[in-house]
């Protein structure tokens, strides 16, 4: 081939055309989604189906370790106030003991639960030296984007529950040594803390992310997840409330007993063990102690006189006590405390003012989740009812476009997606809210035809059809609306796409369905400098009834003439000028 030739260009063929007339519902989903005419047979299809096994077992193990990894973060705020319920009162003869068979259980579940905070220190200890592979993605999976300081980790498995209410507890026997457990109660708290806050940062995350996606909750009826997990926040609080409660009516029991003993003669409380068989005055403590008829004026056990009239502080009943307690720390967290009465002791006080604030701030966390999917409902609800509107103009619309009968369920669902994602879309035209894939086969169903018989645009490469297709924008008029009028610049191509418009000037022309107005702006186009002023319309064009139209804009028109100007020769120009 000789050099100075120019080499010819590949011209678009008809070969991606898709009849939409002939399509399904399910065809013109499968179109909008971009998987239309893309399943293949063979080997392929098998490969496909190992791939989809593949994938559904890879999501069933990603669903399994999430819920592994969720056990692990809630294990710590279901287990550690389980040693709360350890120790006990033996009123018989005023001595504490601990309930050793849970004491072993909860010991074992604990070790548990410390294991991803130790992984997490061994993994920051050796990572200079060397990477375990499986432990490092263990544990990237369970933090969950959640970063936890080795200063935490350390905290976390500190053996501070053990030692305060295993071995310090039973060994006190004077008010020093209450101040102390006082203390050590601190630093409990604060373990508690730093083994509870990753499964806060969790759940934080993920009301974050369900805010940002109420929308798609309320769409799939998944709206229950967020008060659900608020729900079970509620519940976590009312079982540490309940078990600080009963473990602060054994304190408040030793606290009167090392008190009574200070100020009377006869009352020996050297320990406080039950296997120990030092004689103790239990008449005085009856007395000065009593919990069963309480007398306030001798002793005023307050909000903890409940535990002790009902007998469970002495009681290996592990499920009964556990009910009781979680069902008090649910009543009164519901009920932000309002129904405590406290006694004059500080600490007692305290405890209530945080039951009211934590009951405070769950229920206003619920509530503002509430009011946010609420809303999000409503919307949804609204977005419905706006598309069940519109419905029977899809019914008309695929009429009129030449769609195959039963796909208009297709279409609706296709528009009530558009509306889910952008509420404040207009829905006054079907079109522009159908998804981009669709709209250019519309446009081609439409107006490929009617473009090729158009003067100036016979035979011409299909990337220029395509592209003066791309740019054809769908505009609605109401009845009786002008669309051009007389002596007015004509700055636009009109497609009659629904309904019917009147030209007029001393005789009056039908617009229908598959009509144009505006075909000497395609000569125009070819023929004008950029000093040359639009042509001037020489009819009124008035929508009949409500009117749907195509129009592509005079300069877009030239500027499409204009990239593909080698398509546009001398004789296509005087062709359209002859027309």
């Amino acid at each position: 081939m000789n050099s100075d030739e120019p080499v010819p260009k590949k011209e678009s063929s008809d070969d991606d055309l898709i009849n939409l007339g002939s399509l399904s519902g399910e065809q013109i989903l499968e179109l909008a989604k971009g998987r239309y005419g893309k399943r293949d047979g063979g080997d392929r299809s098998i490969k496909c189906d190992i791939d989809s096994i593949k994938r559904g077992i890879h999501s069933i193990w990603i669903g399994i370790t999430s819920l592994f990894v969720i056990m692990i973060f809630f294990g710590p705020m279901l287990v550690d106030p389980l040693f709360l319920y350890v120790p006990i009162i033996n009123e018989n003869i005023k001595c504490l003991t601990l309930d050793e068979k849970l004491k072993k259980i909860v010991i074992v579940l604990r070790a548990f639960t410390d294991l991803p905070y130790l992984l997490k220190i061994i993994d920051h200890v050796l990572r200079p030296w060397c990477t375990l592979s499986l432990l490092e993605d263990f544990l990237d999976f369970a933090e969950l984007g959640i970063p936890v300081s080795p200063i935490q980790n350390i905290l976390a498995v500190l053996p501070i529950p053990q030692i305060v209410i295993l071995i310090f507890l039973p060994t006190t026997r004077n008010s020093k040594s209450l101040n102390i457990m006082k203390f050590l109660n601190s630093l409990f708290v604060l373990q508690y803390v730093a083994r509870a806050y990753p499964m806060y940062r969790l759940c934080t995350v993920f009301n974050k992310k369900a805010r940002e996606t109420s929308k798609q909750l309320a769409k799939y009826k998944r709206i229950w997840i967020p008060g659900v997990l608020n729900f079970i926040m509620y519940i976590l609080a009312s079982h540490v409330l309940g078990a600080f409660w009963y473990f602060f009516s054994v304190q408040r029991e030793i606290d009167c007993w090392i008190s009574t003993c200070r100020s009377e003669n006869g009352c020996n409380l050297s320990t406080l063990q039950c296997d120990n068989t030092t004689f103790r005055n239990v008449t005085v403590l009856n007395d000065l102690c009593p919990t069963n008829p309480p007398n306030p004026i001798a002793y005023d056990f307050g909000i903890f006189v409940d535990t002790l009239q009902s007998g469970i502080l002495g009681t290996t009943n592990f499920p009964q006590k556990l009910l009781m307690c979680f069902s008090w720390g649910f009543r009164n967290l519901s009920s932000f405390a309002s129904n405590l009465n406290s006694s004059t002791y500080a600490w007692e006080s305290v405890f209530v003012i945080f039951i009211s604030i934590s009951g405070l701030v769950l229920f206003m966390y619920l509530l503002g989740h509430v009011q946010t999917f609420m809303q999000a409902i409503s919307k949804t609800s609204q977005i419905r009812q706006r598309v069940g509107v519109i419905f029977p103009q899809i019914g008309f619309m695929v009429s009129e476009y030449g769609l195959k009968e039963g796909v208009e369920y297709a279409i609706w669902k296709l528009v009530r997606e558009a509306l889910e994602e952008d509420e404040d879309k207009p829905a006054e035209n079907i079109f522009s809210l159908l998804p981009l894939e669709l709209k250019e086969h519309m446009k081609r169903h439409l107006f490929l035809a009617t473009l090729r018989k158009l003067p100036g645009l016979e035979n011409k490469d299909r990337r220029v059809l395509d592209e003066i297709m791309k740019n054809l924008e769908p505009v609605n008029y109401s009845d009786g609306s002008y669309i051009i009028r007389e002596g007015e610049p004509l700055d636009r191509m009109l497609f009659i796409t629904q309904g019917i418009a009147l030209a007029y000037k001393t005789s009056t022309t039908h617009l229908e369905k598959g009509d144009v107005y505006g075909k000497e702006l395609i000569g125009w186009a070819a023929t004008s400098t950029p000093f040359s002023g639009l042509p001037i319309s020489d009819q009124t064009v008035k929508s009949h009834e409500k009117v749907e139209v195509f129009a592509i804009r005079a300069a877009t028109l030239k500027r499409i003439v204009s990239d593909f100007s080698t398509h546009f020769n001398r004789e296509d120009i005087i062709m359209v000028e002859i027309n």
